[in-house]
């Protein structure tokens, strides 16, 4: 943007999942090596108390959060290990996405010392039951609709970070989150076509699966 100084978050979603297998270290740390600011990635928590990352809902017809790490292990899955974002933490931005709520406990307990990262959910009452306990990092939501009144919505509950399905996002809306002093960074954008729209409309970033692809055309851009 001519004569204009500013940034523009590029996050790797799941890391950079069309080089490196999606959620590990290794697809994150392609994304930190093609440019991307940070990465984002799912978290569950297993029935034994250990926090991996994973996105689906279900394994072979059973919850994940059901099924012990053992369980998942005899299934042939090895997801990565939540404990494993430690070697990562304080070198990039990383959206840390909580599936579903119920483990603020282990949670809190697992990432609330690091440094650089965002707790988002769809599931808002986890965030508001986060922002309840005062916790030392900020706080998003992922939004995948419409949600009348966002920008009150989010404030309300604590978020200082709102993560918009990219279809749904306009000028206005980012307007009234940015009045409302939340960053707006959608997902999953992927077209340099949809790069453009979202900058103008004056999003801070945006979730890819192709970080490589939006860096070059941020040094394009801006």
């Amino acid at each position: 943007m001519s004569g204009e100084l500013r940034h523009f978050w590029i996050f790797g979603h799941r890391g950079s999942p069309r080089r490196r297998p999606e959620n590990t270290v290794a697809s994150f740390e392609q994304a930190l090596r093609e440019g991307a600011d940070g990465f984002e990635t799912d978290l569950r928590l297993l029935s034994d108390g250990m926090g991996i990352l994973y996105h689906d809902d279900e394994v072979r017809g059973d919850p994940v959060e059901s099924l012990s790490s053992g369980e998942l292990r005899r299934l042939g899955l090895t997801p990565q290990p939540l404990r494993d974002l430690s070697q990562i933490a304080g070198k990039a931005r990383m959206v840390l996405e909580v599936k579903r709520g119920g483990w603020e406990e282990t949670l809190i307990a697992e990432v609330g010392a690091w440094p650089e990262i965002v707790v988002a959910s769809f599931d808002h009452a986890l965030i508001a039951e986060l922002a309840r306990r005062k916790v030392s990092f900020p706080l998003g939501l992922t939004v995948s609709g419409v949600i009348v009144d966002l920008p009150e919505y989010a404030r309300r509950l604590g978020a200082t970070w709102c993560f918009p399905d990219h279809h749904h996002v306009d000028a206005a809306l980012v307007g009234g989150l940015h009045g409302a002093g939340i960053a707006v960074v959608p997902w999953t954008a992927n077209r340099r076509r949809d790069w453009d729209r979202l900058l103008t409309a004056g999003c801070d970033g945006v979730i890819t699966d192709d970080p490589a692809a939006a860096v070059a055309w941020r040094a394009q851009t801006l």
